[in-house]
């Protein structure tokens, strides 16, 4: 029996998980909410909801709805996964995860206290190229990791006035799937950053471009930079071990040094890991496995965040202020 699905917000990113759910076997979306009606009713027709609403109490509460998708402004991210949780529903909520720490461990705490899965949707881990990469450094082919250098610059002068909810937009938000991932690969946590932002063109006074380096418990160091103002589009990275060093052609390629290991079309990259992603859900909502990419193992790069915000505003480098791996004070979902 498929698992009735609904989603909150009609935004892009909602299209790539109902297109996920579309192509899969193992569930269906049932309901969908958005505070445009006009939206919420074409995304609705779109993809074959039964029920379309701007209360996301109706779209949760649907008969047939076993889980919710947040794709909602992360403003309201905790509002929404917590409405979830309440009505009984599993969640799970796309990045950034929620607005801080603080929040997250609210909504983490919630989905123990009422045995439900509370999953942060982080689909850069579920690509092929990068789940390559986490087996490669796992089986220890990398070597001890040194440093990484990530290049993420397009020219947009789009202002979705969700932006405004968020200060440090492109931090917070771009910035979320960067520090994940190499938490991810490197099952490691951020130690340090130094984070250095402006708002350049942005109509909300929000930041559109940053430089941030990272420290992290091992002593790896990362370099990132994005830019909303480059006439030039990039979007690589660089992963340097002792014994290797992988290049990420994001969201394309993936080289072992000189020899080419994961190629695939942008486009099936990318759904191939919102598909694995929804397969990940829908198994643990079933009872199959254990939730992957639970709320919990966020948590190090949340903590990331906030001290590459907090670097921002005070110019100074920010300790990310976690406790070890493992360690933390929430247990995992």
């Amino acid at each position: 029996m498929s698992v009735g699905i609904a989603i909150l917000g009609a935004g892009r990113i909602a299209h790539s998980h109902a297109q996920a759910i579309a192509r899969s076997g193992s569930a269906r979306l049932v309901a969908v909410a958005d505070r445009d009606p006009a939206a919420a009713e074409r995304f609705a027709a779109e993809y074959g909801a039964g029920v379309h609403s701007t209360d996301v109490h109706r779209a949760i509460e649907a008969t047939g709805v076993e889980a919710v998708i947040v794709c909602s402004p992360t403003a309201i991210h905790h509002d929404h996964a917590i409405a979830a949780l309440e009505a009984g529903r599993h969640a799970l909520v796309e990045k950034p995860f929620a607005r801080d720490v603080a929040e997250a461990d609210e909504m983490i705490r919630a989905a123990r206290a009422l045995g439900l899965h509370l999953m942060s949707g982080q689909v850069l881990r579920f690509m092929p190229m990068f789940s390559f990469a986490k087996q490669f450094i796992a089986d220890g082919r990398l070597g001890p990791p040194i440093q990484s250098v990530e290049r993420r610059l397009t020219f947009r002068r789009d202002n979705y006035p969700w932006w405004s909810e968020l200060p440090q937009f492109l931090v917070s938000h771009w910035g979320s799937h960067s520090l994940d991932i190499l938490c991810h690969l490197l099952d490691d946590d951020v130690d340090q950053v130094l984070c250095s932002g402006a708002s350049v063109a942005s109509g909300f006074g929000v930041i559109d471009d940053f430089t941030l380096q990272a420290r992290f418990s091992n002593g790896f160091r990362s370099a990132i930079a994005m830019s909303f103002s480059s006439r030039f589009s990039v979007h690589d990275m660089v992963l340097i071990g002792e014994h290797a060093t992988l290049v990420f052609d994001c969201y394309r390629r993936l080289m072992v040094d000189d020899e080419v290991v994961v190629d695939l079309p942008e486009r099936q990259m990318v759904d191939e890991g919102f598909d694995a992603q929804l397969q990940a859900f829908v198994s643990a909502v079933r009872g199959e496995r254990a939730l992957e990419s639970s709320g919990d193992s966020v948590m190090p790069s949340l903590a990331a965040l906030s001290a590459a915000e907090a670097s921002v505003v005070s110019g100074q480098p920010e300790r990310a202020g976690t406790t070890s791996r493992g360690q933390r004070g929430v247990g995992s979902d």
